[in-house]
């Protein structure tokens, strides 16, 4: 944690001062004013306190009655159950509209009709509702006619047409009208009445992007089809927007080059599969659009059936699309020669793909996810196409046979992770346990680090010892992921206001802090063996229990590997204390039955003990948390070599090297 006290914390309080200083909180010219800043934000409950605001200042206003009790209904049960939200309690609702009900005006009661009605409606109350509505002396009350659409829309199709083309000659302004009249035609499955709607620019303009999308797709018409994808991404596109999902982009991939040591020398490939996984992620909608609308296969929120479109819908779509890239690059590049070249390049095809995805997100309203979105959904699609890669990897460079099959396998798995992840957000039933979600998240992120090590092990030809600085690593992930939560803050108060950002800042501390610590400790610390494929972990209890360590154990293999030692006696006892000290170099890293961190060490002179010459020991650290040779007298585990030929092994088994005492080793 001391990095983050000393640097991070600091510089999120001078953060915080200046924007409260120079971002104070806007002084609204009218509600109407403020209301649009509300709805930008998708802040339900300021909407709502706004809508009665307006509705005291004048009660002859339907819209405002009709937006009012619909922003009402969204909010979530307040705590004491009488009401929405922190607001209005339900009693309080109800008699101000029974108090419209007793105007002299029939206008007015007309509106205390209707807001009756609506209180009903979205009570649940249906047959209540439509009773207070029929009522209502004026039948064409805007937004009357909507209700009724709505309520026939489900099951009596031309009905909902009729009262929503009335509600549209009466009330043009009200855009949900034309929405709902184009998903009428979307639920009757009617793509060229569809079309045609779609040719009016004023429908065209309200109407969803899937309801286009389906139009076009029926009615095979490959252009509008195209545009209707391609604004799918970028409509809502803005500058915060784009600058957010740039940065996320630049501190993964710049994680990457950390990572893979030759990467700068293919930064053509490596800007190539960038550049491709943002073209694939459009495929998306086609492969989603064929799976609905051809197939028939969609999200039912049903339980059963919502897990595995989840898993077969959206996750084998959405890895298909991202691993094409690296396929192409397979098939026309050279460059993928090491285990490491096909996570590394699958993940800068993910990126791509993130990119793109985070710019749906990202609008003005949406700026306040930005920081989720870089901690998780950004490395979780990284690593499920890290997950394919490696199936690659493990079948050309381990197994060497059948790599096809391997991929196929961990692909299946690719997509199973990937939509066991999802599911807990999408489904109305399983989102109760979203929970699952995040544990998922840590799991997916020891499994990552797994992969990645594996692949380390296995790389650059197995020649080459590949070694790190972990602590430039780890300060790195932890200043550039604090930098995604400082810009988020930054451009919420630079868009809106000091308040609206240090709301957003005190949810992201209580719900992100954890998740940054957990990530910056656990993508930094990588152990290479060469030509080691560990088993993969998927779970470090460690991690659930306690917050990990910021900063990682220091470990440069550079720093041991050729160093010149001296082996002395650990006590005035044992088999070693007539024969030390001795002297030697330290040759290699050596893994004996699963069990890391044994150093095969050449003597300078032959060790004349357990009846034989000694030529080669290996040593290890006493303490299991403790570095080779980080300090002076270190005690250490001493085994035998007594046959040469067991170094060749390739796996050693601790029972062919005899353990004879424990020593003190120290650097000369």
């Amino acid at each position: 944690m001391r990095k983050f006290i000393l640097y991070v914390f600091p510089a999120t309080i001078v953060l915080v001062v200046l924007v409260n200083l120079f971002f104070s909180n806007p002084s609204y010219q009218s509600l109407e004013e403020e209301l649009e800043e509300h709805i930008i934000l998708g802040d339900i409950q300021n909407q709502n306190i706004t809508y009665w605001k307006l509705l005291q200042k004048d009660s002859t206003i339907i819209s405002n009655h009709f937006n009012f009790l619909k922003t009402y209904f969204q909010l979530p049960l307040a705590p004491n159950g009488k009401g929405r939200g922190t607001f209005k309690e339900y009693n309080e609702v109800v008699d101000y509209y029974r108090r419209l009900l007793s105007s002299s005006n029939s206008e007015v009661r007309d509106i205390g009709k209707f807001g009756r009605g609506m209180f009903f409606y979205h009570s649940g109350y249906v047959e209540e509702a439509l009773t207070s509505f029929t009522n209502i002396y004026n039948q064409e009350l805007p937004y009357l006619n909507y209700i009724y659409g709505s309520y026939f829309r489900f099951g009596q199709y031309s009905k909902a047409i009729k009262y929503l083309k009335r509600e549209i000659s009466i009330n043009s302004i009200n855009k949900d009208s034309y929405r709902e009249l184009a998903n009428t035609y979307f639920l009757m499955e009617q793509p060229y009445k569809l079309d045609s709607l779609l040719s009016n620019p004023v429908f065209f303009e309200h109407a969803t992007n899937q309801v286009k999308r389906y139009a076009y797709f029926k009615t095979k018409k490959i252009k509008a089809y195209s545009n209707a994808i391609f604004s799918r991404f970028f409509e809502g596109v803005n500058a915060y927007g784009f600058l957010g999902a740039l940065l996320i982009l630049i501190i993964w991939f710049s994680y990457l080059l950390f990572i893979h040591r030759y990467l700068k020398k293919r930064w053509g490939t490596a800007m190539l599969i960038l550049f491709l996984g943002m073209i694939f992620a459009f495929g998306t909608s086609l492969l989603t659009d064929f799976n609905s609308y051809v197939l028939g296969y969609s999200l039912k929120d049903e339980f059963f059936n919502d897990f595995i479109y989840c898993i077969l819908g959206i996750g084998a779509i959405e890895e298909l699309m991202k691993i094409i890239p690296l396929f192409l690059v397979m098939l026309f590049s050279k460059n993928l020669k090491e285990p490491i070249d096909y996570v590394v390049f699958a993940s800068i095809s993910a990126l791509g793909f993130a990119f793109v995805e985070n710019l749906i997100y990202f609008d003005e309203g949406g700026l306040k996810t930005i920081q989720g979105r870089s901690l998780s959904s950004t490395v979780t699609h990284m690593f499920n196409s890290s997950l394919i890669a490696y199936g690659i990897a493990i079948g050309k460079f381990a197994k060497k046979k059948n790599w096809g099959w391997y991929c196929l396998f961990f692909y299946l798995l690719s997509s199973t992770f990937h939509g066991f992840y999802d599911f807990w957000l999408i489904n109305s039933l399983a989102r109760v346990f979203s929970f699952i979600t995040f544990i998922w998240l840590l799991v997916s992120m020891v499994l990552w680090v797994s992969v990645i090590n594996n692949c380390l092990n296995n790389s650059y030809n197995r020649s080459i010892i590949w070694t790190y600085n972990p602590d430039r690593l780890n300060s790195y992930l932890l200043f550039g992921l604090s930098t995604i939560f400082l810009l988020e803050y930054f451009l919420v108060a630079w868009r809106f206001n000091a308040d609206v950002a240090n709301a957003e800042l005190k949810k992201d501390l209580s719900s992100g802090f954890f998740l940054l610590i957990f990530l910056t400790a656990k993508l930094s610390k990588f152990d290479v063996i060469p030509n080691y494929w560990a088993p993969l972990k998927f779970w470090d209890w460690n991690t659930l229990f306690s917050i990990p360590r910021v900063e990682p154990k220091r470990f440069d293999l550079k720093e041991i590997i050729g160093v010149k030692i001296e082996l002395r006696n650990y006590g005035d006892y044992g088999v070693l204390s007539g024969h030390l000290p001795v002297y030697g170099e330290v040759v290699k890293r050596e893994l004996l039955s699963w069990e890391k961190d044994w150093y095969l060490v050449k003597l300078d002179k032959p060790l004349k003990v357990a009846w034989k010459q000694q030529h080669f020991i290996l040593l290890k650290t006493k303490d299991e948390n403790d570095v080779f040779l980080n300090r002076n007298a270190q005690p250490v585990q001493v085994r035998l070599v007594n046959k040469i030929d067991h170094l060749a092994e390739k796996r050693k088994r601790k029972r062919d090297f005899l353990f004879v005492d424990l020593g003190l080793v120290s650097k000369i």
